[in-house]
């Protein structure tokens, strides 16, 4: 199963999601799906906005752990 580790990053980072959307263009939607792993799809375009955002790598974003 992969987890979006989105939010622990939003409070490390003490921002918002509005202004992550402001920032970068993604979604309010899309941010709060990922946010609290309610995706079944990671789009690259929006892993690469975030990634330049927080200044971090997918692992930061995105965990496998097995079932």
């Amino acid at each position: 199963m992969i987890v979006c580790k989105l939010d622990d990053i939003i409070w490390q980072h003490k921002t918002t999601a509005k202004e992550i959307a402001l920032k970068t263009g993604i979604g309010r939607n899309t941010l709060s799906r990922w946010r609290n792993n309610k995706t079944t799809a990671y789009d690259a375009a929006t892993l690469d906005l975030l990634c330049k955002y927080f200044n971090c790598k997918i692992s930061d974003l995105l965990e496998f752990t097995p079932d």
